[in-house]
């Protein structure tokens, strides 16, 4: 498998230096205006598109930065609220990008597709409302063309072959002007961000902004801002007009309504004399008495009082404020033991590349596709090291069989452990049958009580945690570079309940947020790295016969 990396640009200058640079240059000068119509004077200007061609009367200042940011800096990320416009900014960062940059192409992408549809509704609105504007345009479903070489266009998500396939649809890309635009960018994988990385190695003007909304540090997106390496645009719903005013001055947008109904309902006031925590934060003065009607309809609520507020349900953080919300207290697996496992791999490669330790038979770990967007996973573990994992899709029982079978006898494994579920059932058995040793194990089924941890719902939980003390204490836990799998390996928090340790679930149940929630996706590598620390009951819990 080629292994997640993380997604680096350089800086760029400024727009207004980058492009003075270029019109230094005759030949370019005369480009950009040879046979262009009069939107050229608008490539300095965006939000001025926006108000004088597009005829939109109001950009929020949050849009506004995400338009100039756009213009100014190769990449940016917006980190928005729900219902803040991230979506109709982005259509007119589309809009002004192709119509004044000559021969320039614009790629728009999300993940899942559905979501790329709310863009190109935005798109294909502002092409009802100015027919001259896109006169010369050839318009279809996801597709605006003045010819071959100057459009606007949508790229689909692949869901299957292989990753090198699947990055090559967002590769071999190359214009003097593109401009790449990502929605639920922390959802989109990291063979897209690759793709794109390459088609930004040229150009004159490349330009990419991610947009979406921040539920957990993790994904391209957060390594982005973590690592300072793409512009950060903020937008909240404490910023936006139609909350500060009361008004609906953009009709369809966040409003004063649903936000003090979702403070009243996902936060409280402190009270005198309780410490503030990072779950906290300042009403704005602007709502300082205001009142809405209740969710469920009986009445209003009282007027809220000025002061500090405690977020009491998450996803506040990322729907209302716009912001991460802070490592839960009971996060299963810190960035810090991560971050050292990392290290630690980094160092062993440094010193003797890509070979296993001498001496330590591996066992494999093996998670099978439930779903036709899942993948197959396996993964070795010798001791500490954890070479880089292979996934592969198909949900074939006896051809997923023969894969592990052949990385198994490939690898001199000394024991293969398949969870068992659904159509993992059946492929270990299936390698028994070919002569290896494999396992398959029944993570749902109720955990042993004589743990030395505690005490468990289900062995699938006791496993996640036995993976967690490996990389608490062991220091010699080393991680292969696969970002996707670190994403993975923060995402799931834990609870106890009478005694009783409960990992959050990878899929939904009872209401509860649940692992493919966060992740868009199933956690296949965290799941066959776990399934490397599953043992025999008689060695894994010594009292046991």
């Amino acid at each position: 498998m080629t292994s997640s990396t993380p997604f680096h640009l350089n800086s760029a200058k400024p727009f207004a230096q980058s492009l003075a640079s270029l019109f230094s240059k005759k030949e370019l000068k005369e480009e950009l205006n040879s046979g262009l119509n009069n939107y050229t004077k608008y490539q300095g200007d965006p939000v001025g598109f926006a108000k004088e061609v597009l005829g939109i009367a109001v950009i929020t200042d949050d849009v506004a930065r995400m338009l100039e940011s756009v213009r100014d800096n190769r990449v940016t990320v917006a980190r928005s609220a729900t219902g803040t416009g991230k979506t109709y900014g982005a259509m007119v960062v589309s809009t002004w990008f192709y119509k004044c940059f000559p021969d320039s192409r614009v790629y728009t992408t999300a993940n899942p597709h559905e979501n790329n549809k709310l863009l190109w509704s935005e798109i294909g609105g502002i092409a009802a409302k100015q027919p001259a504007l896109f006169s010369d345009d050839k318009i279809t479903d996801f597709n605006i063309e003045r010819s071959k070489k100057d459009f606007i266009t949508s790229l689909t998500v692949p869901t299957t072959g292989t990753d090198a396939a699947k990055e090559g649809k967002f590769s071999g890309k190359h214009s003097p002007y593109m401009l790449f635009v990502v929605d639920e960018g922390d959802t989109v994988p990291d063979f897209a961000y690759r793709g794109i990385e390459g088609c930004m190695s040229g150009g004159l003007i490349v330009r990419l902004l991610i947009m979406y909304n921040p539920r957990a540090e993790a994904g391209t997106p957060y390594r982005m801002e973590r690592e300072g390496t793409a512009n950060i645009i903020h937008l909240s719903a404490f910023n936006h007009p139609n909350v500060i005013t009361g008004e609906h001055i953009i009709p369809g947008a966040v409003s004063r309504e649903i936000t003090v109904q979702r403070i009243n309902e996902w936060a409280r006031p402190l009270v005198e004399g309780e410490d503030r925590t990072a779950d906290c934060f300042d009403l704005p003065e602007f709502l300082e008495g205001s009142t809405a009607k209740r969710m469920k309809g009986d009445g209003e609520y009282p007027p809220l009082i000025p002061g500090t507020y405690e977020v009491r349900e998450q996803p506040f953080h990322y729907i209302v404020l716009g912001q991460y919300p802070p490592q839960p207290a009971q996060q299963l697996i810190s960035r810090e033991w991560v971050n050292l496992a990392r290290s630690r791999y980094e160092a062993y490669l440094s010193e003797h590349g890509n070979i296993p330790p001498a001496g330590i038979v591996p066992v494999m770990g093996g998670d099978i596709a439930e779903y036709g967007a899942d993948s197959n996973c396996r993964c070795l573990r010798y001791g500490g090291y954890v070479p880089p994992l292979l996934l592969w899709g198909g949900m074939d029982v006896e051809s997923t069989g023969d894969r592990m079978a052949e990385e198994h006898k490939t690898y001199d494994v000394s024991t293969t452990y398949i969870d068992a579920t659904g159509l993992g059932a059946g492929v270990a058995p299936h390698m028994v049958r070919l002569g290896c040793s494999a396992i398959g194990v029944k993570v749902a089924e109720r955990a042993p009580k004589d743990c030395e941890f505690g005490t468990f719902r289900q062995l699938g939980d006791q496993l996640y945690w036995l993976m967690r003390e490996w990389l608490r204490t062991d220091n010699g836990a080393m991680l292969p570079p696969d970002e996707e799998l670190i994403q993975e390996l923060l995402t799931p928090t834990y609870m106890i309940t009478n005694g009783v340790v409960k990992i959050m679930p990878k899929s939904p149940t009872e209401g509860k947020v649940c692992m493919r929630d966060l992740l868009k996706r199933s956690p296949d590598r965290m799941e066959a790295l776990r399934m490397t620390f599953f043992q025999p009951a008689n060695l894994l819990f010594p009292g046991r016969a």
